[in-house]
């Protein structure tokens, strides 16, 4: 599972990730907890967390966005 803590824009990265399949994988939201997000991978989970990292910052609002992805058990 990742986790991607966002202040802003979580509505958005939810659309972008959930459903999705980027590279290869896809994505499945799992829960929102404040303003972190969970998401399930059909992959690999670690290489996902660079896969959804890549996907975020190539958005029109991620290079100005701050945000972190991170595996977790």
């Amino acid at each position: 599972m990742i986790r991607v803590h966002a202040p802003l824009k979580r509505a958005a990265i939810k659309s972008l990730l959930d459903g999705n399949t980027i590279d290869g994988h896809t994505f499945t939201f799992i829960k929102e907890d404040g303003i972190k997000l969970y998401f399930s991978s059909s992959q690999e989970e670690q290489k996902a967390v660079s896969v959804a990292k890549k996907a975020i910052k190539s958005t029109e609002y991620g290079p100005a966005l701050f945000f972190m992805v991170e595996y977790v058990d």
